[in-house]
């Protein structure tokens, strides 16, 4: 007796579960015979795709290829119709019409993912080719890259919208990332995607801005090499790459893109040299530092800028101020308004008056002397930065021991 309630719950169970099944296998079958059998609204599209959404996560469809490929496939026809309404004139919900796009993109990627089905041989047994892998069949594979490959360009087109007319980033950045990898997924060969490399690289770079006006340095970093990676290698891609690995912290790839940039716009823009040499001065990498000033001083011979950092490479190497004179004097042979040039020839200057003044022997003519000689440089240095405290310090300490008593007041009140 005990045995057969048991059967007869085991087939109640059974019979529950294999109901759910045909319930949502009939709630696919119905949608898809909705839409096949009437000319379909933007609103009917859209309850369509309201009606199929339980079956994407009921236990028992949510792995069911045809599911995912009959709500990917409703989210491209309502674009489409969105699309077909435009072209006559008519009005749509932009945001409601892109956005099915990319969610049309992800229930195909999922149904695309869910339709490999292993062969099975009568005994039910897996077959196995000839490469020795097991066979799979596909039964809307074909369809779902058909479709993605029609819709290509609308999602560079999709991406624009997101961007500049709803500044929507974190979409346009979706959007564009579907346009800049659909290419290399190797769903279609490559060669029939009407965009070449660099063009592909734009959108890249375009998607990093995005990720970028969306705080996502991550993302924003990894476009920017992307970009760089396929051959657009724009000034402004260099730029905004490297701003996004100062902020991540990554020293290595830094490095790595500014020397690149240097290399590309170095002649325009002595940023990247004058960065790369900072960044090893700072981090006491003085062996790279003097490689990079030394080339560049060789290759630009009449830049003021670069014997100015040699000065202070040597200073930070030599633990003295003292060996960088002769950088110091032709950088300002050069450009006589070079500011920081001006500022570390006072520094010069007033470090050896310091020095006098602790010499025993020394004259207060030769202190005042020397505190005169820096006064010229660090006044122009500290005139074209105010604020610069350093040069204000010093100025004060000169006009002290020059016994300038008004323009001591003067600093000391700005």
């Amino acid at each position: 007796m005990r045995n057969a309630i048991k059967i007869v719950l085991g087939l109640s169970v059974f019979m529950v579960m294999q109901g759910s099944m045909l319930a949502q296998k009939r709630l696919v079958d119905q949608v898809k015979q909705d839409v096949n059998n009437m000319s379909l609204t933007v609103d009917n599209y859209k309850d369509a795709i309201n009606k199929i959404e339980p079956a994407l996560s009921n236990d028992e469809t949510k792995d069911d290829a045809e599911a995912w490929y009959t709500a990917g496939d409703l989210n491209f026809k309502l674009y489409d119709k969105c699309v077909d309404l435009k072209s006559i004139g008519q009005s749509v919900d932009e945001n409601l019409m892109y956005s099915a796009l990319l969610i049309g993109y992800d229930k195909m990627m999922q149904a695309l993912k869910l339709d490999s089905v292993p062969e099975l041989d009568k005994k039910g047994n897996p077959k196995f080719g000839k490469d020795g892998k097991p066979k799979v069949k596909t039964k809307f594979s074909k369809k779902i890259i058909e479709t993605l490959f029609k819709h290509f360009d609308d999602y560079r087109f999709a991406g624009s919208v997101f961007y500049v007319n709803q500044k929507n980033y974190a979409s346009a950045y979706r959007a564009w990332e579907v346009y800049t990898t659909m290419p290399f997924t190797g769903y279609a060969k490559r060669g029939k995607f009407n965009a070449d490399d660099s063009s592909i690289g734009k959108y890249c770079y375009m998607k990093g801005v995005a990720a970028k006006m969306n705080d996502d340095n991550a993302r924003a970093l990894d476009s920017f090499l992307r970009a760089i990676e396929l051959g657009y290698d724009s000034k402004e891609v260099f730029d905004f790459a490297i701003s996004c690995a100062e902020t991540s912290g990554n020293g290595d790839v830094l490095v790595a893109l500014v020397r690149s940039a240097y290399e590309h716009y170095g002649k325009e823009d002595q940023k990247y040299i004058t960065f790369l040499i900072n960044y090893a001065i700072t981090n006491k990498n003085y062996e790279v530092a003097t490689q990079v000033i030394d080339m560049a001083i060789a290759e630009y011979p009449n830049n003021a800028e670069y014997y100015d950092l040699k000065g202070v490479l040597v200073e930070s190497q030599t633990g003295s101020i003292e060996n960088s004179y002769e950088y110091f004097k032709k950088c300002l042979e050069i450009d006589p308004e070079h500011v920081n040039g001006n500022f570390d020839m006072g520094r010069y200057y007033y470090n050896l008056a310091l020095q006098t003044e602790k010499n025993p022997d020394a004259t207060s003519e030769q202190i005042t002397a020397q505190f005169a000689k820096a006064k010229p440089y660090l006044e122009k240095a500290y005139s074209a930065n105010p604020s610069n405290s350093a040069a204000k310090d010093a100025l004060k300490n000169i006009y002290y021991h020059l016994g300038d008593a008004e323009k001591f007041e003067q600093l000391e009140h700005q």
